[in-house]
Protein backbone atom coordinates (compact mmCIF):
# COMPACT_ATOMS: atom_id res chain seq x y z
CA UNK A 1 0.00 0.00 0.00
CA UNK A 2 2.82 2.41 0.81
CA UNK A 3 4.42 1.65 -2.58
CA UNK A 4 1.29 2.81 -4.41
CA UNK A 5 1.15 5.91 -2.20
CA UNK A 6 4.84 6.64 -2.88
CA UNK A 7 4.27 6.24 -6.62
CA UNK A 8 1.26 8.54 -6.47
CA UNK A 9 3.25 11.21 -4.59
CA UNK A 10 6.09 10.98 -7.11
CA UNK A 11 3.66 11.30 -10.04
CA UNK A 12 1.94 14.34 -8.51
CA UNK A 13 5.31 15.97 -7.76
CA UNK A 14 6.43 15.35 -11.35
CA UNK A 15 3.23 16.88 -12.76
CA UNK A 16 3.55 19.95 -10.53
CA UNK A 17 7.23 20.46 -11.46
CA UNK A 18 6.45 20.04 -15.16
CA UNK A 19 3.75 22.72 -14.97
CA UNK A 20 6.02 25.13 -13.09
CA UNK A 21 8.81 24.61 -15.62
CA UNK A 22 6.54 25.20 -18.59
CA UNK A 23 5.01 28.33 -17.03
CA UNK A 24 8.25 30.31 -17.34
CA UNK A 25 7.96 32.95 -20.01
CA UNK A 26 10.59 34.00 -22.48
CA UNK A 27 11.75 37.59 -22.38
CA UNK A 28 10.38 39.60 -25.29
CA UNK A 29 13.27 40.27 -27.68
CA UNK A 30 11.96 43.81 -28.14
CA UNK A 31 12.88 44.74 -24.59
CA UNK A 32 16.14 42.87 -24.18
CA UNK A 33 19.52 44.58 -24.40
CA UNK A 34 20.23 48.25 -23.79
CA UNK A 35 18.28 50.71 -25.94
CA UNK A 36 19.12 54.32 -26.81
CA UNK A 37 16.86 56.57 -28.86
CA UNK A 38 18.29 59.65 -30.55
CA UNK A 39 17.74 62.28 -33.20
CA UNK A 40 20.96 62.54 -35.23
CA UNK A 41 22.24 63.54 -38.63
CA UNK A 42 22.73 61.10 -41.48
CA UNK A 43 26.27 60.13 -42.57
CA UNK A 44 27.71 58.00 -45.37
CA UNK A 45 28.26 58.45 -49.09
CA UNK A 46 25.53 56.05 -50.17
CA UNK A 47 27.89 53.43 -51.63
CA UNK A 48 27.81 49.73 -50.69
CA UNK A 49 30.90 50.17 -48.52
CA UNK A 50 29.63 53.39 -46.94
CA UNK A 51 25.81 53.37 -46.95
CA UNK A 52 23.78 56.30 -45.69
CA UNK A 53 23.04 55.65 -42.03
CA UNK A 54 22.54 57.54 -38.77
CA UNK A 55 25.56 59.15 -37.17
CA UNK A 56 27.29 56.66 -34.79
CA UNK A 57 25.76 53.64 -36.55
CA UNK A 58 28.50 51.27 -37.68
CA UNK A 59 28.94 50.58 -41.37
CA UNK A 60 28.10 46.96 -42.27
CA UNK A 61 31.76 46.09 -42.94
CA UNK A 62 32.71 47.44 -39.49
CA UNK A 63 30.38 45.10 -37.59
CA UNK A 64 31.53 41.69 -36.43
CA UNK A 65 29.04 38.87 -36.11
CA UNK A 66 31.29 37.26 -33.48
CA UNK A 67 31.72 40.25 -31.17
CA UNK A 68 28.92 41.32 -28.83
CA UNK A 69 30.51 44.71 -28.10
CA UNK A 70 29.62 48.10 -29.50
CA UNK A 71 26.35 48.81 -31.25
CA UNK A 72 24.76 45.50 -32.19
CA UNK A 73 21.88 46.85 -34.24
CA UNK A 74 19.87 49.92 -35.06
CA UNK A 75 16.76 51.06 -36.84
CA UNK A 76 16.07 54.52 -38.15
CA UNK A 77 13.60 56.51 -40.14
CA UNK A 78 14.37 59.73 -41.91
CA UNK A 79 12.45 62.66 -40.47
CA UNK A 80 10.60 65.30 -42.45
CA UNK A 81 13.52 67.62 -41.69
CA UNK A 82 16.21 65.17 -42.92
CA UNK A 83 17.29 64.07 -39.44
CA UNK A 84 17.44 60.38 -38.48
CA UNK A 85 15.22 59.13 -35.67
CA UNK A 86 17.14 56.14 -34.35
CA UNK A 87 16.97 53.27 -31.92
CA UNK A 88 20.46 51.91 -31.18
CA UNK A 89 20.82 48.50 -29.48
CA UNK A 90 23.83 47.26 -27.51
CA UNK A 91 24.61 44.57 -24.97
CA UNK A 92 25.88 47.18 -22.52
CA UNK A 93 25.28 50.88 -22.02
CA UNK A 94 29.04 51.46 -22.37
CA UNK A 95 28.56 51.19 -26.15
CA UNK A 96 26.60 54.46 -26.04
CA UNK A 97 29.35 56.45 -24.29
CA UNK A 98 30.30 58.50 -27.36
CA UNK A 99 26.70 59.19 -28.32
CA UNK A 100 25.71 60.26 -24.80
CA UNK A 101 28.74 62.57 -24.63
CA UNK A 102 27.73 64.44 -27.79
CA UNK A 103 26.03 67.67 -26.63
CA UNK A 104 24.65 68.40 -30.11
CA UNK A 105 22.12 65.56 -30.12
CA UNK A 106 19.04 64.70 -28.10
CA UNK A 107 19.19 61.22 -26.55
CA UNK A 108 16.75 59.08 -24.60
CA UNK A 109 17.72 56.00 -22.61
CA UNK A 110 15.13 53.39 -21.79
CA UNK A 111 14.80 53.45 -18.01
CA UNK A 112 16.30 56.95 -17.64
CA UNK A 113 13.93 59.04 -19.75
CA UNK A 114 10.18 58.88 -20.06
CA UNK A 115 8.49 57.39 -23.09
CA UNK A 116 6.37 60.56 -23.33
CA UNK A 117 9.45 62.82 -23.60
CA UNK A 118 10.96 60.66 -26.35
CA UNK A 119 7.69 60.51 -28.26
CA UNK A 120 7.26 64.28 -28.03
CA UNK A 121 10.75 64.81 -29.48
CA UNK A 122 10.26 62.30 -32.29
CA UNK A 123 6.90 63.82 -33.22
CA UNK A 124 8.67 67.17 -33.75
CA UNK A 125 10.54 65.54 -36.64
CA UNK A 126 7.77 63.33 -38.11
CA UNK A 127 4.23 64.46 -37.38
CA UNK A 128 2.74 61.01 -38.11
CA UNK A 129 5.43 58.88 -36.47
CA UNK A 130 4.10 55.44 -35.39
CA UNK A 131 5.88 54.09 -32.31
CA UNK A 132 4.09 50.73 -32.53
CA UNK A 133 6.16 49.80 -35.59
CA UNK A 134 9.53 51.19 -34.54
CA UNK A 135 12.30 49.23 -32.88
CA UNK A 136 14.93 46.57 -33.30
CA UNK A 137 14.34 42.98 -32.27
CA UNK A 138 17.54 41.21 -31.29
CA UNK A 139 18.01 37.46 -30.88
Amino acid sequence: MSTIRDLLVICIAFIVLAQVGSAQRRVDAGVSYERLYAVVGIVGSGSLDDPKRPKYAPAPNAQSSQSRTGILGYQFVKGDDGMALVQYVAASQAAFKEILADPTIKTFLRGRDSQAAMEAEFLKHIKTFDFAHFGVRMQ
